[in-house]
């Protein structure tokens, strides 16, 4: 085991909840990089040849967030996920009445990771997209209630979805 991959794993042990954002500026490392080194239990990689079909058992859930981070802002848009479809070099969300729509350049995909790591110490699932250098291209974290608890459904698809995807 690297040196890396010890101080990653000794810093989530001594805080499940850390965010990677943070933790891979501090290491001077991309945020791909972390979510790699992170326990096996915590994350499991998945096929980029399986985007849209990723994407399309995401649109299934009845909750989620999507998240998009830039060196600006971070945007996060819940709800239901759109629909899909490759076009034009993209793949090209569904417009209508769901709040999020555009563009993800999804053959810039290089690396899917079904991440499952406490946020402020709360479960929590996610699967996160990032390209060839490690920077994160987007993610979605899957739905609570209105008790910010875990949707059970979402989380028997997201159970699912990892072990049917994984590389």
């Amino acid at each position: 085991m690297s040196d890396f991959v010890q101080k990653v794993r000794q810093k989530v042990a001594e805080n499940p909840s850390v965010m990677l954002m943070t933790l891979a500026v501090e290491l001077g490392r991309p945020e791909g990089d972390l979510v790699a080194a992170l326990p096996e239990d915590m994350r499991v990689q998945g096929r980029k040849e399986d985007f849209a079909a990723i994407w399309g058992a995401m649109t299934q859930w009845e909750k989620c967030t999507f998240l998009a981070v830039n060196n600006g802002c971070v945007v996060e848009v819940e709800g239901r996920l759109p629909k899909g479809t490759f076009g034009h070099g993209m793949f090209n969300l569904a417009h209508g009445e769901n709040a999020l729509s555009g563009h993800i350049f999804a053959d810039r995909v290089e690396k899917v990771w079904f991440v499952s790591k406490p946020f402020f110490n709360k479960e929590s699932h996610s699967v996160q997209f990032f390209d060839a250098k490690g920077e994160m291209i987007c993610a979605v974290y899957f739905g609570r209630d209105g008790k910010r608890e875990i949707i059970p459904a979402i989380k028997a698809s997201f159970m699912n979805m990892r072990e049917s995807f994984a590389q």
